[in-house]
């Protein structure tokens, strides 16, 4: 399939330097793209997995932060929920 998209000059410079850094084409790029972002939204679980690997560790803590003592740590977790959209 052909797509066609229209960028900004700032956001074509970026993806020339993304695909350049990777030793990949543009299009390349785009592909790969568009596929990680399609399996995070088509699978969320998934993507709720990889959240708590980047930014917790493998215990899950971004799942329950009222288990979390540290007041701080606590804090960061619930933001972290907000901004990855967990329900409350």
């Amino acid at each position: 399939m052909t797509l066609s998209i229209r960028l900004p000059v700032e956001d074509e410079r970026q993806l020339e330097r993304a695909a350049a850094a990777l030793h990949i084409s543009k299009s390349e790029f785009i592909r790969r793209s568009i596929a990680a972002y399609a399996s995070k939204v088509v699978s969320p679980d998934a993507a709720a997995a990889e959240i708590d690997a980047l930014h917790i560790g493998r215990g899950g803590g971004l799942r329950r932060p009222e288990q979390v003592k540290n007041p701080a740590r606590r804090a960061i977790l619930e933001r972290l929920r907000e901004k990855h959209g967990y329900p409350r």
